[in-house]
């Protein structure tokens, strides 16, 4: 894929709250890379649930 088309994917992703995998990976890398990394789907879940099951969301309808 090339870089303009992975920069409009970050900035959907991003526009619609979406939690972002590459992220999550660098983060992964650098803070606990002695711990397993999560799949795609798996992340996303998590990251779905901290959001939503957290508190943390608030919403006008």
């Amino acid at each position: 894929m090339n870089d303009w088309l992975k920069q409009v994917k970050c900035n959907v992703k991003t526009i619609f709250g979406l939690p972002n995998y590459e992220k999550y990976v660098e983060y992964h890398n650098r803070k606990h890379h002695n711990e397993p990394l999560m799949s795609e789907k798996e992340y996303y879940v998590f990251a779905l649930k901290e959001r939503y099951e957290s508190g943390k969301v608030n919403r006008c309808c």
